[in-house]
């Protein structure tokens, strides 16, 4: 295959083969003499060789004029959340909404705009042109990729410490904020009765999971008990599911690793799904036992006409836990994955399981909120 070579401001680019590129450039060596110089690329594509072209000319090139935020996105900041991902210092959905807002909000204005000519005029009128939601996860990104340049000594300040008007709220499309009432959440129990979405209603509107969280429960992982004369379920909330039916062993927060505690008739069907299913199965599965994505969980949800999104059931379990089922805030937040605020949350209280299971229980032996419910029990 003859020899193709890519013209660019700096440095040549020339393919040697499908998947070697030679790059060569002027820069100074290891002592410091300044000279014509190249490299190899093996098993590259043009991207990976274009990429490490931009690495070495931040690095080698004298004259070369400052690098754009694109450069810094792709060199310093993009790979430093990959990383922290990796680490578990940052989920893996966090990731994908820094690379969203980076794709759709960032990148057209700024990708090819050079640092040092990100200024606070132009980054006010960026602003003025986004939505409230856009702007916000917008600033994040940019302001990381700018602490960046400081840090690399591309800019002397990071123009996304200056206070900036937002666009109003007023720009974002409400989200639907309405909850059930515990009748309504029997209604929509046994409208999903049997079909594979069950599981993760209850233990989203009677365990106060989050989406991603009802989806990551094991089958083996739902311990049944008797506590005070109530049935109770221990689930174990270790991992969760993303949009795409990804398994992320990180939670949203530490607090999240938890133990969810159902009561009543909920638990006994909860206990009665589990002891179906092989236990490393996932509660909530393709039929062969991988777990559902939130995605499809989503569109199932909406065709099953349900008056509100999923993720609402976890709102509504926390207002019904707290109003109908009497529960003090101090059980509710750990049982919802949150720590509890000030000194004491933050240093020394740490309910445990037995602990949680005992409140609910109580709770429910006080006020049995599934009187009534008969047949979404377990059948014998």
């Amino acid at each position: 295959m003859p020899r193709r070579k890519k013209r660019s401001a700096w440095g040549s680019l020339t393919q040697v083969d499908s998947s070697t590129w030679r790059i060569r450039y002027w820069g100074k060596d290891s002592n410091g003499t300044y000279r014509r110089m190249s490299c190899t690329l093996r098993n590259a594509s043009r991207l990976d060789a274009e990429r490490r072209r931009s690495e070495l000319m931040l690095d080698h090139s004298e004259d070369a004029p400052c690098p754009t935020v694109g450069q810094a996105w792709e060199r310093w900041v993009l790979p430093s959340y990959e990383r922290r991902v990796d680490e578990g210092g940052m989920s893996a959905h966090t990731l994908v909404q820094y690379r969203g807002a980076w794709r759709n909000h960032v990148s057209p204005t700024w990708a090819d705009v050079p640092l040092d000519s990100v200024r606070p005029l132009r980054v006010q009128q960026w602003l003025s042109s986004l939505s409230w939601s856009a702007a916000n996860q917008g600033v994040k990104v940019l302001s990381a990729v700018m602490d960046a340049a400081v840090r690399y000594e591309c800019v002397e300040h990071n123009p996304m410490r200056e206070r900036y008007l937002m666009p109003p709220k007023s720009t974002v499309c409400p989200h639907d904020a309405g909850i059930w009432t515990l009748p309504e959440l029997y209604g929509v129990w046994r409208s999903v009765r049997g079909s594979w979405v069950e599981p993760a209603l209850i233990l989203a509107a009677f365990g106060g999971c989050r989406v991603g969280e009802s989806l990551g429960v094991l089958a083996g992982e739902v311990e049944l008990r008797e506590v005070g004369g109530v049935d109770v379920a221990l689930v174990s909330v270790a991992r969760q599911v993303d949009k795409s039916g990804a398994v992320i062993d990180a939670l949203k927060t530490a607090e999240s690793r938890r133990v969810a505690v159902v009561a009543g008739r909920a638990a006994l069907r909860l206990s009665e799904l589990a002891d179906a299913l092989p236990p490393d199965w996932y509660l909530t599965n393709d039929g062969a036992g991988a777990p559902q994505a939130q995605a499809r969980l989503m569109r199932q949800w909406k065709a099953m006409g349900q008056a509100h999104p999923f993720r609402n059931l976890r709102n509504s379990w926390q207002t019904w836990m707290r109003w109908d089922a009497g529960l003090p805030p101090y059980y509710i937040e750990p049982l919802m994955g949150h720590r509890l605020a000030g000194v004491t949350g933050q240093h020394y209280d740490r309910p445990t399981a037995e602990v949680l299971a005992g409140a609910v229980a109580r709770a429910y032996a006080e006020r049995p909120w599934d009187d009534g419910w008969e047949e979404m029990g377990r059948e014998d």
